[in-house]
């Protein structure tokens, strides 16, 4: 037996194939932007705590806790960004 779809049945009488890649094309493009805000927060912890190190060599106790509770911070925001996401889904 032959299944043919109708346009009518499809809100917006878009074709089904049409949705099925509407959705994949945003999936992707959620999955694109995690993987870029991870990249991006990998980086800024790695530059924290070169930060550190260097305020470490340098016996500068200002610029290292400057530095230590901006790690922290971003840390912490991370983890509530991923806790959202995880209950959010």
């Amino acid at each position: 037996m032959e299944y043919r779809y109708s346009q009518q049945n499809s809100p917006n009488n878009e074709h089904p194939m049409n949705q099925g890649l509407q959705g994949q094309e945003l999936l992707n493009d959620i999955y694109m932007d995690m993987f870029l805000n991870h990249i991006l927060a990998e980086q800024q912890i790695s530059l924290l705590r070169n930060a550190i190190d260097l305020a470490l060599d340098d016996r500068d106790s200002e610029a290292f806790m400057r530095h230590t509770e901006a790690l922290i911070t971003l840390q912490k925001s991370i983890l509530e960004q991923e806790n959202h996401q995880m209950y959010s889904e």
